[in-house]
């Protein structure tokens, strides 16, 4: 066993670019705010939540699955505290 534990590698990430509402981008920087974490980290997570509950979505993708060879669902059913940051911001 090592004397240091092994680096956790993060995930590839992948630049996308989308326009919300102005109102939705103000929330999104005070709720990442709220929570101690970046932007990204609360795009991230709250789209594998929406992706784990639409039970339609996930019967959708197994019928995927055969013509795929990346196997998506396990991401998209993956909770967010499986990740290495904190889910919520301690209050004082």
């Amino acid at each position: 066993m090592p004397f240091i534990p092994r680096q956790v590698k993060p995930l590839a990430r992948v630049p996308i670019t989308c326009k919300v509402p102005e109102e939705v981008a103000n929330l999104l920087k005070q709720y990442a705010d709220f929570l101690d974490s970046s932007q990204e980290h609360i795009v991230s997570e709250t789209l594998r939540v929406a992706f784990r509950r639409d039970k339609e979505f996930q019967a959708w993708l197994a019928t995927m699955r055969p013509r795929h060879s990346n196997d998506l669902s396990a991401l998209a059913a993956q909770r967010p505290n499986e990740s290495n940051q904190p889910a919520t911001k301690t209050q004082p």
